[in-house]
């Protein structure tokens, strides 16, 4: 997830802030300040409420972490990696490595998140001073209120959440993946409307902040319910393919001394693709795109090598043969780039793999039908994309904000 800052690890697994996190806590910090705690137990300082409004909004994110924790170690126990678990505006993800592979992965995996809000939920009411209204017991009684709610919220039977993954788990095993995703999604796409439409009602009752949070993981879910499905037609499109049945093998190299000048009249312009392989010898040792020139006036190409502007190999993108397509496709993804190099176990270079190739692999096999073997595209790939993309891998469902 771009604008992301990693913090940390917990049990291997990366943890990062992302940028819009800061106005989730700003949010939340403010509605607790000024408005919840206020109204539980009036006449305290103002300086006391915005405490424990900030200690009550960071431990619900906190709650939120462990919730995507929760299901961090249950894909770990199906030998299903975590890349990381991301805090942003409505709450936590946790991007996983790769699908689960049967429904009852998937059911365990999905239900691990709200089992842990419900034993936080728990926890904090045991650890409540009951009887006493002191700023800690109230604090614990929100906290323990909202992981509940964050539960309940969750366990709703529609695609992001995690009760629409449950849901999906069980119509997989009787209506196989793609329809269960299917009607999921549109579970999904359902809740998103109604939530909106709430939101807007809430706004015109004048509970501003909070209809507008409504609208906004509204549009949030809509969002996951149409990505989850799509995401589903891309994997059938490329199940079974793999990096060596469509990259292109014949690939034309760059010499690393050339002048960037030369390299695009003599390579850019004149075979028309978006990258190329940077050689030293016999050796590859970078990348060169467009993306890499065109921050770079014009009057400086005569000047500049290939070398002074590529991207060299040890932070280039590869990939090996064997790896599945829609891996690939997910890493160029996450990476933001157009391209991958394929390479071999001794750093040799195998072939380039672009995201038109996988473009155009994805569109004959889904006006073919996706069960049909897959055809090795010609080693021409003029139509790649030369930029940059946008993150959109795998997530085991996002959790809503604690606004929700």
């Amino acid at each position: 997830m771009g604008g992301a800052i990693k913090i940390g690890r917990i049990a291997g697994i990366a943890v990062q802030i992302h940028l819009t996190w800061f106005v989730a806590l700003g949010v939340i910090s403010m509605t607790l300040a000024r408005g919840v705690f206020p109204a539980q137990m009036p006449n305290l300082p103002a300086n006391l409420y915005w405490s424990m409004g900030i200690t009550g909004a960071v431990l619900l994110f906190l709650s939120v972490m462990l919730h995507e924790l929760g299901h961090a170690l249950a894909a770990r126990h199906f030998r299903i990696a975590t890349r990381s678990i991301t805090l942003f505006l409505f709450g936590g993800v946790a991007q996983i490595t790769s699908e689960p592979e049967d429904p009852r992965q998937e059911f365990w995996i999905a239900i691990a998140g709200p089992i842990t809000s419900f034993f936080l939920a728990g926890f904090f009411w045991l650890i409540t001073p009951h009887g006493q209204r002191v700023p800690a017991a109230i604090l614990m009684e929100y906290l323990s209120l909202a992981n509940l709610i964050l539960c309940g919220f969750n366990l709703l039977p529609a695609l992001p959440l995690d009760g629409g993954r449950i849901l999906r788990a069980v119509l997989w095993r009787f209506l196989g993946l793609e329809q269960a995703t299917r009607i999921a999604s549109g579970l999904g796409r359902i809740a998103a409307n109604l939530l909106i439409v709430l939101g807007v009602v809430t706004v015109l009752g004048g509970q501003l902040i909070q209809g507008i949070w409504m609208i906004l993981i509204g549009w949030f879910l809509d969002h996951g319910a149409g990505a989850s499905y799509q995401q589903l037609l891309l994997r059938n499109a490329l199940r079974g393919v793999r990096v060596r049945d469509v990259m292109t093998t014949e690939v034309i190299t760059i010499e690393q001394s050339l002048s960037v000048e030369q390299a695009v009249m003599d390579h850019f312009l004149r075979h028309k693709h978006g990258g190329y392989p940077v050689s030293y010898g016999d050796r590859v040792v970078g990348i060169v795109t467009l993306h890499d020139i065109k921050p770079h006036p014009r009057d400086t190409w005569s000047d500049l090598r290939v070398r002074d502007v590529m991207t060299p190999i040890a932070r280039a993108q590869t990939v090996r043969t064997g790896t599945s397509a829609y891996e690939a496709l997910a890493r160029m993804l996450r990476a933001n780039v157009g391209r991958l190099l394929v390479m071999g176990d001794h750093g040799e270079l195998e072939g380039l793999l672009t995201r038109s190739d996988l473009m155009y692999l994805i569109r004959i096999r889904t006006e073919l039908g996706a069960d049909r073997p897959a055809e090795r595209r010609p080693s021409d790939a003029s139509a790649d994309d030369a930029g940059h993309g946008r993150d959109t891998s795998a997530d085991t469902g996002p959790t809503p904000g604690p606004g929700a």
